[in-house]
């Protein structure tokens, strides 16, 4: 059975545009490397990510994003196992409010979000409602 955890966090105001890039280009690839899928996005000064993956590897890799200096105040949003994945690929994306978004993508982000457990759907899609507020 697979595993899912999701968290928001506000980035380290030191940290450059191009740092944050760097971080979520990392991450795609890392997690792609080691089976793991879901959707990391940044708005406005905060990271927003659901990863799934073989349990105790998220754990690890939850630890060490908690202990990131590139953030802080990580919120759990659920810890949970999955019956399958429900994100077929992961995908990363850097949203800001001065930048145009592809929102396109934001729509199949959405329909991934649809196929999951109805408890966590609300939470998700409020998530990210506010994280693509104002950015039209």
């Amino acid at each position: 059975m697979r595993f899912a955890i999701s968290y928001v966090s506000t980035v380290n105001p030191k940290l450059s545009k191009i740092e944050i890039q760097e971080a979520l280009d990392f991450s795609k690839n890392w997690n792609n490397d080691h089976n793991i899928t879901g959707i990391l996005l940044y708005s406005q000064g905060n990271f927003f990510q659901v990863l799934e993956g073989e349990e105790q590897l998220l754990k690890s890799l939850f630890s060490r994003i908690k202990a990131d200096e590139r953030h802080k105040d990580v919120i759990t949003l659920f810890k949970r196992e999955i019956p399958n994945v429900k994100f077929d690929g992961y995908e990363a994306d850097f949203i800001s409010v001065d930048e145009r978004h592809n929102f396109s993508q934001m729509e199949s982000y959405l329909s991934h979000v649809d196929n999951l457990n109805p408890a966590i759907q609300s939470s998700v899609k409020y998530i990210l409602k506010n994280f693509t507020e104002g950015i039209k």
